[in-house]
């Protein structure tokens, strides 16, 4: 290739496009293997499961990572290659690789939207949580007593003189 050839014109040689496919399945695997804990975190956070919380949040750590620096890599095989980093220069290098290459880079692309969903509704779950557990700590605590959340006293039933406040309030 010469230099005086733009990127979008540049044609990759097999060893080239070997390497990308080699970085996009990379990338792959790790998005993948990310989802697969992302689902088991789903599952935990569902069930309110504590037990294997911190080991699965430091495998996901772990797996975000590596998903980082394969992203990384592959991002700095496009610059040795004279194309711009990332899905810029993935999507010219695509202009001339192979159908497969192609579709490698389709299903990635998938699969990290896919992992974007799960860790979202994760993150909505663990707001429900944190939500339940205010209330249940506003519950133990006598949260509920005050007077315009209260239906009965701490005895289990009503008194007359919290009917009585409840009219004088109408």
């Amino acid at each position: 290739m010469s230099s005086d050839t733009s990127p979008e014109e540049r044609s990759l040689s097999k060893e080239q496009i070997a390497r990308l496919e080699s970085r996009i399945e990379r990338c792959r695997e790790r998005a993948k293997a990310l989802a697969e804990t992302l689902d088991s975190e789903t599952e935990m956070l569902a069930q309110r499961k504590i037990e294997g919380m911190d080991a699965l949040l430091q495998r996901k750590s772990e797996q975000v990572t590596a998903l980082e620096e394969a992203e990384r890599k592959l991002s700095r095989l496009l610059g040795r290659i004279g194309l711009p980093e990332g899905r810029q220069g993935v999507r010219l290098a695509l202009r001339s690789a192979p159908d497969r290459l192609d579709a490698a880079w389709q299903e990635l692309e998938s699969i990290l939207q896919s992992v974007q969903a799960r860790n979202e509704a994760n993150g909505r779950l663990i707001h429900q949580n944190l939500e339940y557990t205010r209330r249940m700590i506003d519950l133990v605590a006598g949260a509920h007593d005050r007077s315009d959340e209260a239906l009965y006293g701490t005895n289990g039933s009503r008194s007359a003189a919290q009917r009585s406040r409840k009219i004088t309030q109408a």
